[in-house]
C-alpha cells in the first residue's frame, strides 16, 4: 500500500500587485453584497416596526422574525469568508505562519480569513487576509520577540 503525501493546506505565493489586484476586485463583490444586506436589513426592521406599533402580533413571532435575520445575516458572512478563503485559496491555519514566521497578525473588529504569502524585493512575507464585511485587504505581520 502507498503512502498518501501530508494533505497539510499551504499558503498560496503573491506578488503585492497581483493579490492587492485580487483583493480590490473582491472588495467589489464583498461591497455590493454588504449594500444588499443593508437594504435587506432596513426592509426587515420597517417591516418589524410595522408589525410591532401597528398590530397585535405576539412577541414570540416578532423575536422570531429578528433572531432569523440574524442567522440569514450570519449564513451571508460565512458565505463571504468561503468566497475570499477559496479565491485566493488562502490558509485559514494563521497561527501556524505566526509562530513559523516569528510574527504577530494585529487587528481590531475585522475577521481574520487566512494566510496568503507576498513575494516582494526577493523576500517572502506572510500576509493575513480580513474582511470587515464591506471591505477585504490584509495585514502584514510584526516581528515578534
Amino acid at each position: 500500500m502507498s503512502q498518501t503525501q501530508s494533505q497539510t493546506p499551504k499558503a498560496p505565493v503573491y506578488e503585492r500587485h497581483e493579490l492587492e489586484k485580487m483583493l480590490r476586485k473582491l472588495s467589489e463583490k464583498v461591497g455590493y453584497l454588504a449594500e444588499l444586506l443593508e437594504r435587506a436589513e432596513r426592509s426587515i426592521r420597517d417591516i418589524h416596526y410595522v408589525l410591532y406599533y401597528k398590530t397585535d402580533v405576539s412577541a414570540k413571532i416578532l423575536d422570531e422574525i429578528v433572531g432569523l435575520f440574524y442567522k440569514l445575516r450570519d449564513r451571508i458572512y460565512d458565505a463571504i469568508d468561503e468566497l475570499v478563503v477559496r479565491e485566493l485559496q488562502l490558509d485559514v491555519d494563521v497561527d501556524k505562519y505566526e509562530e513559523q514566521y516569528n510574527v504577530k497578525f494585529g487587528y481590531g473588529d475585522e475577521r481574520l480569513l487566512g494566510v496568503a504569502l507576498v513575494v516582494e524585493g526577493g523576500k517572502v512575507k506572510p500576509v493575513v487576509i480580513w474582511t470587515d464585511y464591506s471591505e477585504v485587504g490584509y495585514y502584514e505581520g510584526e516581528r515578534s520577540e
